[in-house]
């Protein structure tokens, strides 16, 4: 049985989500884990015990995000339309988030990757199922076809700068969500 993380701990986790998800918008990758932690308020020390390395921290933001995407999924009802919706506000995860590609085709164990798919298939398996009975939505999409959507959607940013990335990102967008529209 797991103990309950205590309040301190889950704020400080909290506030080094915060400075990372800001520093590495500002400064990119390289940005020093050290700036991270001055950034939340806390030592070396409690990032560390946190987040093992770059990778850990950087699976954590993403899966934050999906956590915050869930949740703004969730407030807006019902709607089998929402699912479009979903898919415009995961591109933006996903173009925010451009350069963590590069860390996350490091990642030492694929395993690693399982919390941030699951998260992401969670997610987004409710407001697919809607659209779905609604008839929006392709009948032979499932919920771990969200993966692939999301990969779809990060593709083509290598070294590109900000105004490319948004010109691939609305292209990206328009292909896949006319591709997942029922015929």
């Amino acid at each position: 049985m797991s103990r309950p993380i205590r309040k301190d701990a889950a704020n400080n986790r909290a506030a080094l989500l915060k400075a990372a998800r800001e520093l590495l918008s500002e400064q990119g990758l390289d940005v020093p884990l050290d700036l991270i932690a001055e950034r939340a308020g806390v030592g070396r020390g409690t990032l560390y015990r946190h987040f093992a390395d770059r990778t850990e921290l950087a699976l954590a933001v993403l899966i934050d995000g999906i956590d915050d995407l869930d949740a703004r999924t969730r407030a807006r009802g019902e709607a089998p339309e929402v699912f479009f919706w979903f898919v415009e506000e995961l591109a933006d995860l996903v173009m925010r988030n451009a350069g963590w590609s590069d860390v996350l085709r490091n990642v030492r164990s694929p395993d690693a990757l399982t919390p941030l798919r699951q998260r992401l298939t969670e997610a987004g398996a409710g407001p697919l199922a809607r659209a779905q009975a609604a008839g929006l939505v392709r009948k032979d999409l499932g919920p771990m076809d969200l993966r692939l959507i999301a990969t779809l959607l990060g593709s083509g940013f290598q070294g590109a700068d900000e105004a490319e990335r948004r010109a691939v990102s609305a292209r990206t967008r328009l292909i896949v969500l006319n591709g997942l529209k029922a015929r």
